[in-house]
């Protein structure tokens, strides 16, 4: 009777969600793109407008790039913030065998100081695989619900600033619910497989200094000396990604991190952070974008996702305030999300979707990366080399891949990240951008 009980309490939950999602799926909740499927070939309007330079080669791709760069920042993200000076305040071991034996975990103490009396700190956990002395490649993992829950370890410092709604301890029965809808490494990723594979993995908590609240986020600003009042003030995507640039300034001066092969990996809003922090860092040798959806690697224009007024709606502090200008004009925007990848390139992106998760568009990201292709081989490395949405090709410097289900982080992304990841590490070649 006893090993009934999770698949009774499975059985009544799914009783009362079902009749929820039915009613929702009638109305126009986004609730509803859970009934959908994303189209089996990526149809739709191509991407527009056109990358400027790419038509005049390598050179003029160079001469554009800048003004690209702007109008990321101008239209989406908000002027990046300034670099800072990081120090490392404190550093000890909490376990030289975690995880069954594979790593050792450290945790670092990081101090920020910016210009305008601005400050930051960071609780950083760095676990380093133990199977081996050399300098290990590192995924750069931000965590939403805290290093606790990430880590799923309760002997590292508890969590300092809020957390969303929705993280409940480990062993809650919305946890378990949670797993089983968005998948079992939607919180924690599977840390002892990745160690074994070679990877170090290097987490903190975004709160520690950018707390994913609205009404939260002008004290962000003002504590990090910007003026949350500014047009150009970044939102908390922009503040995300400065937080991966400030960790891997940290990573670059640890021996046991061989600072040439870092990646960033995100899922869902942390993958726009995770976008945006390879496109203003080339430090970034991999970026692993997972359900970025809009204001991410999904296009605009062809109203298959989450449209600005939604967005911008429900999250306003995530963006520069003037992307709401362009809430039911999508066609007016002066650039779409190829943009944003092209300025990934020669580096890597491996742009993770699934088939029922019509609300991030995966035939919109599809296609922003077929439109975003040409400019790798500008840098005569490959770009995207699959012809077909459902087959992962981890050859070229873009990768696409897609399973069933919907929304989260499941078993098989992760054998899909490392999988990209091990081809990539081993094959990075081509100039510098």
């Amino acid at each position: 009777m006893r090993r009934s009980r999770p698949l009774l309490r499975t059985t009544l939950f799914l009783a009362l969600l079902l009749p929820l999602l039915g009613g929702l799926a009638v109305s126009c909740s986004p609730v509803r793109y859970i009934m959908m499927t994303a189209s089996t070939t990526g149809a739709g309007p191509e991407a527009q407008p056109p990358l400027p330079g790419v038509d005049d080669g390598l050179s003029g791709w160079l001469q554009a790039r800048p003004d690209v760069d702007l109008l990321i920042s101008q239209t989406l993200y908000g002027a990046p913030l300034p670099p800072g000076e990081v120090r490392v305040t404190e550093h000890r071991v909490i376990d030289a065998n975690a995880y069954n034996g594979a790593g050792r975990l450290e945790m670092l103490r990081l101090s920020i100081t910016l210009p305008g009396n601005g400050q930051g700190a960071i609780d950083l956990a760095l676990v380093l695989p133990n199977s081996s002395t050399e300098a290990a490649p590192v995924i750069l993992i931000p965590s939403d619900c805290g290093l606790q829950a990430q880590l799923r370890r309760s002997d590292i410092p508890p969590n300092r600033n809020p957390v969303p709604s929705y993280c409940e301890p480990s062993g809650s029965r919305l946890e378990e619910y949670a797993s089983s809808f968005f998948g079992e490494y939607v919180v924690s990723p599977p840390l002892e497989q990745i160690l074994r594979r070679g990877y170090a993995v290097a987490a903190w908590h975004e709160s520690d200094i950018a707390p994913d609240r609205a009404s939260l986020h002008a004290e962000t600003l003002r504590s990090l000396g910007l003026d949350p009042a500014a047009p150009d003030r970044p939102g908390v995507i922009g503040v995300w990604a400065w937080m991966m640039s400030r960790v891997a300034d940290v990573l670059e001066t640890e021996e046991a991190i061989d600072s040439e092969q870092l990646a960033v990996m995100g899922h869902s809003r942390r993958a726009k952070a995770a976008l945006l922090a390879g496109a203003r860092d080339e430090r970034f040798s991999v970026i692993l974008a997972h359900q970025s959806g809009t204001g991410g690697a999904s296009l605009h224009r062809d109203n298959l996702g989450e449209p600005i007024g939604s967005i911008t709606e429900g999250y306003p502090h995530w963006f520069v305030p003037g992307y709401a200008d362009y809430a039911d004009r999508e066609d007016a925007l002066p650039l779409d999300a190829h943009y944003l990848l092209a300025l990934i390139a020669p580096r890597s992106v491996l742009l993770g979707n699934s088939w029922r998760d019509v609300w991030s568009d995966p035939a919109g990201a599809w296609r922003a990366a077929e439109a975003a292709s040409p400019v790798w081989s500008l840098y005569d490395v490959e770009g995207l080399n699959q012809t077909r949405l459902d087959e992962i090709d981890v050859s070229g410097h873009i990768a696409y891949h897609i399973r069933p289900a919907t929304h989260g982080v499941r078993g098989e992304d992760w054998d899909a990240f490392l999988a990209f990841l091990d081809a990539q590490l081993q094959t990075r070649s081509g100039p510098e951008p």
